[in-house]
């Protein structure tokens, strides 16, 4: 081959087999339904609510709120419901030794034994 001479460049054989296809454009899924959208949650989701509204629940039964009284008075059943809150932490703050031992005497030993079990399968 000379200097003045183009190099020789032979084309390539396509690949055997089919030709992938490309989409010009991705496809936008369907748009969901106002109540899909509205009330369609996950089980993570439900497990949050349910948990929500059982936390709730104990704060309206501990302050004692009635709606159906014919003396009901919001900003009471309110101040209610802070007092109570602030007399259970109290009370938490102050005996947080004990729940927290008779958790420990239930959780610990079922948390080694499930250590010991678990260790061969674990890296």
């Amino acid at each position: 081959m000379s200097e003045n001479e183009p190099p020789i460049v032979e084309p390539l054989a396509p690949p055997p087999g089919p030709v992938p296809q490309v989409k010009a454009k991705a496809e936008k899924p369907p748009p969901r339904s106002v109540l899909l959208r509205l009330f369609g949650i996950g089980p993570w989701g439900v497990a949050k609510l349910l948990g929500l509204c059982i936390l709730v629940g104990f704060v309206v039964l501990a302050s004692n709120f009635n709606p159906a009284s014919p003396d009901v008075n919001i900003p009471e059943a309110i101040a209610s419901i802070a007092r109570q809150t602030l007399a259970a932490a109290g009370w938490a703050i102050r005996n947080f030794w004990k729940p927290a031992l008779a958790g420990a005497t239930i959780v610990l030993p079922v948390w080694v034994l499930w250590r010991l079990v678990s260790l061969p399968f674990r890296k």
